[in-house]
Order: structure tokens, then C-alpha cells, then sequence
């Protein structure tokens, strides 16, 4: 996993996802939202979320068997991206990880369910069993090194699809109430060097594609309080 963690060491660099909706919601649950929207503004958001929901098909591994298995079912839902979040952190998952693990509705998924998805999880060779070096009586479970390359492109596929969902959707699908919104919640600090990052791999992919003449030069963004 040693390469897996250089990875993530990589690209979160000093932004996590917990500082980034921490500042969207402190405490690590949405509060009841105050913000009104008019009927345009409600137009644009659901077309947008529809097409960010399309774009999630545009993927290879829709008749895959790991796929349909795992994202078929709340439970499996649930638990797939529990093994995604420990596999990209380089940890195993334990048992208490899959009791405090929430399906739609923020409902803990049932012990019997956990266990039975565990043991079907296992006969399909999609998870592998392992002892804990720190205590040979606790299971850890990870995922199956053979499917992962396939789960990684997928993700990648997930990444792509919503990068550019969501540059169309702010080019031409929003509205300016909507817009000042986005804006207020991506300005937050946690969020300025990711921006930054953003804004100088865009300069070089649009230099590499149409040459250093004809690109319009974006400035990276800079991290102070006053920011607009």
C-alpha cells in the first residue's frame, strides 16, 4: 500500500476532505438551510444535478459484476465506498467500521446485515479476510487486489464525468444567484490552494492543446481573508 498512500499524500496535499465540508457545515451535519430559491434558480439546480446523475453512467463497468452487485443495493452501497475510503487510505476495514457505517436516511446498517453482505462479499472473491497483526482475534477485510484496477478506472471515470459536468454546468447552466452562492462556499480557505493547483494544471493542459499564443492565462488564486 506504500504507493497508495504516496498517491494520496500527493493530491490532498493541504487540503482533506474533512477541513472542506467542515467549513461547509460545521460539526459534520448539514444544518437546516436558509437559502431561497427562485424558480430559476431551482430549474438550473435540478438539470444540473440530473446531468451530474447522467454523466455517472458514462462508464465501462455498467454490466460488471462488482459493480452491480456492490452499488445495487443501499447496504452494498453503503459499504463500497467504506472499503473505497479505507482502500485509498491504505487501511483495512474492521468490523466496527461496518457498525458506524450509514446508509440512506443517515440509518446504521443492521448487524445481521453486515454480516451476511461480509460473508457474500467473501464467496464472491470481492473482499479478502485477514488476521490483525496487532490481534490475531479481530478479522480485517479489504478489498480484492484483482478487481481494484477496475474500481480505480471506474473512479476515474466518476472524477472526469464530474469535472466536466460541473465546468459546463458553471459556463453556461447556472444562474448568478447560484453562481454567488458557489463562489462563497469554493472561496473558503480550506478550499484556496486546491483552486490554486486547479487553475495551474488548467494553464498548462490549454497550453498544451492550442499553444502558449492564443491561451487567455488564468492567475492562481490567492489565499487572503478579503478574498471576493
Amino acid at each position: 500500500m506504500d504507493d497508495t498512500n504516496s498517491v494520496c499524500t500527493n493530491v490532498v496535499k493541504s487540503i482533506s476532505i474533512d477541513s472542506t465540508f467542515m467549513d461547509i457545515s460545521p460539526g459534520g451535519g448539514m444544518n437546516e438551510s436558509k437559502r431561497h430559491w427562485s424558480n430559476a434558480d431551482a430549474r438550473s439546480l435540478l438539470l444540473g444535478e440530473f446531468h451530474n446523475y447522467f454523466g455517472g453512467s458514462y462508464h465501462t463497468y455498467q454490466e460488471s459484476e462488482w459493480y452491480v452487485w456492490f452499488l445495487g443495493n443501499p447496504t452494498r452501497y453503503a459499504m463500497f465506498f467504506l472499503f473505497l475510503e479505507k482502500y485509498g487510505k491504505g487501511e483495512m476495514v474492521s468490523y466496527t467500521d461496518l457498525t458506524l457505517t450509514k446508509k440512506i436516511g443517515q440509518v446504521n446498517l443492521k448487524i445481521d446485515s453486515i454480516k451476511s453482505t461480509v460473508r457474500d462479499a467473501l464467496e464472491l472473491d470481492y473482499i479478502k479476510a485477514f488476521k490483525s497483526d496487532d490481534d490475531g482475534r479481530v478479522t480485517l477485510y479489504d478489498l480484492n487486489t484483482e478487481i481494484v484496477q477496475e474500481i480505480a478506472d471506474y473512479c476515474f471515470c466518476m472524477r472526469r464525468n464530474r469535472m466536466m459536468e460541473s465546468a459546463k454546468y458553471i459556463h453556461t447552466d447556472t444562474t448568478l444567484k447560484v453562481s454567488k452562492e458557489l463562489n462563497n462556499a469554493i472561496t473558503k480557505d480550506s478550499m484556496l490552494d486546491a483552486l490554486s493547483s486547479i487553475v495551474d494544471h488548467t494553464n498548462k493542459a490549454v497550453e498544451a492543446k492550442i499553444g502558449k499564443k492564443k491561451k487567455r492565462n488564468l492567475s492562481s488564486v490567492s489565499k487572503k481573508k478579503s478574498v471576493k
